[in-house]
């Protein structure tokens, strides 16, 4: 048994860790393809980041070349198209986190500020030198011819000249902002309202003309010549401002391109070098994580194998511990056949002899005795009488094991029922110098259906187990009933003693079949079969009720019954019970009795004689069918096992004889087999009943009167 136990303990202990290794081994399979995975999304990401260079880059030569359209041809689609590329290349770079701009100089910041500073300011003087230009290429001062003096005198004039000025002032310094801010609002062409305060000055001139006739005209043609030489001087001077500042412009805007391109290559080095550390950082993982899973995949394939392996060792070994248990539970169940057979044979065999043995008793206590006679007499019923109680114990339970007891439906009266079992039991009680005691008056006198010879069984072992245990005192059985549904009752027994009571640690067993309560103290133990309280616990739950125990050592034992019962008519019984035996029942009356067994034959022939019955007497089947054959008999009493002949081929040569009033005679079997299918097959043969030995005199002439004509 400890060689099993341990090598159980190690196949667990096996089985355990088989499950451990395969876990981790799973665990780790899981964890390197999450990183794989991650390492292919990493990827994915590495390579969205070049693309949104290469798109920023595309970009910039867009906006550029969109820039110089803008300055040639000054058409505003393309400045709208030049600001929304502005605005898609600051969206791009809002992509990238602040560490991948961190290094970009402020040289680009400058410029772009600078450059959307003077775009408006461009624009517009490219504007106004575009208009004079072509105005003074409709002017030619050097073929100006000069006027004629006029006669008439000029009134004096007024000049009134307006000039409008702008003057562009530093605003005060304010506190710096971020790089990626300036650079957003610079590519945004956003300017900072705090940088600059600009103010319009509106100066006008009166110039008063002369009192000169003379010079009035050339006058006038010298300041309009001198007027338009300044102003063609002036708008050489702000064209070649213009070209400067267009130059400047470009000049920025080349360098902020420039410049622009730079970061980006930086960028594109610095992601191509952190592409190819990842690229071999994601190669050394991948690579790592494709061996572990190589790896964990071999172990996973051993692991599978191995238990393929102890699986199918445990199925062969399964295998054969099942057809092992089939095979013993086949052996199991003929043995249980066998021995309900054994027992059913042992029943037969010992019930012959217990006939005798009760029957002569019987007759010999009918007879004169003096005191000591008598004794020795109730000596011999007693004793026989427990030798067939534990004979019928004995053949109850080997007929519960294999199933076949079942419950009679007889209409009985439960207060008479229980009476008469404690009448027969106050015997026992007397001997001992016990009280027993019965309380039913309080409840009702209910006609009852069920099987009264089972509560006699269970009562009878519990008041005789009281008495057993009980040395002093007093035995009380309280009875009263609880209506649970229409037309049924349950019937509530308690049968309450004085004894040496049962300990805690002997209640759970006292219903386990050969347990029994040892007193070591008592001299005058006698052990039983220990097949009482188990029978009346297997009949309990037959009947589908309860029974429980509480004790006390020292005080006594309580034993509660819960049996349910229908509740049968009342008048089912009525005819039985007013029926009143003839005095002449027997006269002119025949009867022939076969029995192999000389002492059985004895018995009934006392019994006959005293009633002065006539009949006639065979050993067997042939003796038997001989004499029916010459003579007229009332009633055939016949055993079953007999040699030759037996009851049964007895019983279907007397059905099928030639003569119809002789073949219609009534055959009671006296058996000792109790078995209920041993009954059936008796009256499937022709048997009109059956008497169980060993019987009371009373019961075999109760038999004859129920089939006498």
């Amino acid at each position: 048994m400890k060689n099993k136990q341990f090598s159980f303990i190690v196949i667990l202990i096996i089985i355990v860790l088989f499950i451990i290794i395969l876990l981790r081994v799973s665990f780790n399979q899981y964890t390197e393809q999450k990183a794989l995975q991650d390492t292919s999304l990493q990827s994915e990401v590495n390579n969205e980041q070049i693309h949104e260079l290469d798109n920023i880059n595309l970009t910039i030569q867009e906006t550029e070349n969109n820039f110089r359209l803008y300055t040639s041809l000054w058409e505003k689609e393309y400045y709208i198209k030049y600001g929304q590329g502005i605005q898609h290349i600051s969206s791009l770079l809002e992509k990238f986190s602040k560490e991948d701009i961190k290094n970009v100089t402020s040289d680009i910041s400058t410029d772009i500020a600078k450059k959307n500073k003077q775009i408006l300011l461009y624009a517009s003087i490219k504007k106004m030198t575009d208009s004079l230009m072509s105005v003074s290429l409709k002017v030619n001062t050097d073929h100006i011819t000069p006027p004629a003096a006029l006669v008439v005198p000029r009134p004096k004039v007024t000049i009134e000249k307006t000039v409008k000025t702008e003057v562009v002032k530093s605003a005060p310094e304010v506190k710096k902002t971020k790089f990626f801010q300036r650079l957003k609002s610079a590519i945004l062409n956003k300017e900072d309202k705090k940088d600059t305060v600009r103010t319009n000055n509106v100066e006008t001139i009166y110039i008063r003309g002369t009192d000169d006739k003379h010079l009035y005209t050339k006058k006038q043609l010298d300041d309009v010549e001198n007027f338009y030489r300044n102003l063609l001087e002036k708008q050489r001077g702000n064209h070649k401002l213009l070209n400067e500042n267009e130059r400047a412009i470009l000049k920025l805007n080349e360098q902020i391109l420039q410049n622009i391109k730079l970061l980006f290559r930086e960028f594109s080095a610095r992601e191509y070098q952190l592409q190819q550390a990842r690229k071999t950082a994601l190669k050394d993982r991948a690579r790592h994580s494709l061996q572990v899973i190589g790896t964990s995949g071999k172990i996973n394939f051993l692991i599978n194998i191995i238990s393929l392996i102890i699986i199918i060792l445990l199925m062969i070994r399964l295998y054969r511990a099942y057809h092992k248990i089939v095979k013993a539970n086949k052996l199991a169940a003929e043995q249980v056949i066998v021995k309900s057979r054994f027992f059913t044979s042992i029943s037969h065999e010992m019930r012959t002899p217990l006939n005798a043995i009760l029957g002569t008793t019987e007759q010999l206590k009918s007879t004169p005795l003096n005191t000591e006679q008598a004794a020795m007499a109730n000596l011999l019923d007693t004793s026989s009488s427990m030798l067939l109680a534990a004979v019928n114990e004995i053949l109850d339970f080997s007929r519960m094991e294999t199933g076949k007891l079942s419950l009679s439906k007889t209409p009985f009266y439960y207060k008479s029922t229980l009476a008469d079992i404690v009448a027969a039991t106050k015997v026992l009680a007397s001997q001992k110098g016990l009280e027993l005691i019965l309380n039913q008056e309080d409840t009702p006198d209910l006609l009852l259906t069920g099987d009264p010879y089972r509560l006699k069984q269970i009562m009878v072992n519990l008041i005789a187990n009281a008495v057993k245990f009980t040395d002093r005192g007093k035995i009380t059985v309280e009875v009263s009933t609880r209506r649970n549904t229409p037309g049924h009752i349950q019937l509530l027994i308690q049968v309450i003693d004085t004894g040496i009571g049962i300990s805690e640690k002997e209640l759970p067993y006292i219903f386990d079949e050969f347990s029994q309560v040892i007193n070591n103290k008592r001299m005058d133990w006698q052990k039983g079969s220990g097949l009482g309280l188990p029978i009346c616990k297997k009949l309990i739950d037959l009947h589908h009720g309860k029974i429980a125990v509480t004790s006390e050592p020292g005080k006594g034992t309580t034993f509660q019954l819960e049996i349910p019962y229908a509740i049968a008519e009342q008048e089912n019984l009525t005819a039985e019970e007013n029926s009143a035996l003839p005095t002449d029942v027997f006269r002119n009356v025949h009867l022939l009795v076969v029995d192999d067994a000389n002492m059985n034959l004895l018995v009934i022939k006392m019994i006959f004689n005293k009633l002065d019955i006539s009949f006639d007497t065979a050993t067997n089947g042939i003796e038997a069918l001989a004499a029916f054959e010459k003579n007229n008999y009332d009633l055939v009493l016949t055993d079953i096992e007999m040699p030759g002949m037996d009851g049964i081929e007895l019983t279907q040569k007397i059905r099928t004889h030639h003569d119809a009033k002789k073949c219609r005679t009534p055959i009671i079997a006296i058996t000792g087999q109790i078995s209920p299918e041993s009954h059936q097959n008796y009256i499937a043969s022709g048997l009109n009943d059956y008497l169980i030995k060993p019987y009371k005199e009373s019961e075999l002439i109760e038999k004859i009167i129920d089939y006498l004509p």
